[in-house]
């Protein structure tokens, strides 16, 4: 049996929605989600099932390693297309213990276009106050530090590497159980 999404669909998507819009807008500052859904996949962070709700729909693709369950939750709750090419899709999953893609592998949007790009949602253990990771740009009065999540060097280094792309990129979510935090492609790393 398929288990049920947000209790109220229509208004706690639109809730989980404007926290993610809140995330994007201030940078490296992790947000609380506002409503979880009752019964996420086991193999999925709760913010993060949250936002696959709330971002996918039938116009979309996401590219995830996924047990079949919850593959069939997906799809029967967003519509959503599923590939195995991360390289073509509109949103790359990354679950814990999961390897990252190369950044440069993915969509970096087009000239024209650079909102043809991808969107990586990573899941991560959780959030710290301070650690190596600075950014600055807009959204951030003064530069803010973060943790590096647990992700590897190599990663926030190959992030810093196409950031001289913008607008093309790759916008970021990393997720904890149940907070989200943001680093959009305008943001600089300036220190990793």
């Amino acid at each position: 049996m398929l288990q049920p999404q947000f209790d109220n669909p229509v208004h706690d998507a639109q809730q989980v929605f404007r926290c993610l819009l809140a995330a994007m807008a201030e940078p490296l500052l992790p947000r609380a989600l506002p409503v979880l859904p009752p019964e996420p996949p086991a193999d999925l962070h709760p913010a993060t099932a949250a936002a696959l709700l709330t971002l996918l729909d039938g116009d979309v693709s996401l590219a995830a390693d996924l047990v079949p369950a919850t593959a069939d939750w997906l799809r029967f709750h967003t519509g959503v297309r599923l590939t195995d090419r991360p390289e073509e899709a509109d949103f790359v999953l990354v679950r814990r213990g999961c390897a990252l893609p190369s950044l440069a592998s993915l969509r970096q949007g087009e000239p024209a276009y650079p909102d043809r790009s991808a969107t990586l949602l990573v899941e991560v253990a959780g959030f710290a106050a301070r650690g190596p990771i600075e950014g600055s740009g807009p959204g951030l009065a003064r530069p803010r530090r973060s943790s590096d999540c647990g992700l590897p060097r190599e990663f926030w280094l190959a992030r810093q590497q196409v950031e001289a792309r913008f607008p093309l990129g790759v916008d970021l979510l990393l997720f904890s159980a149940g907070e989200v935090m943001a680093l959009p492609r305008s943001t600089r790393l300036t220190e990793v």
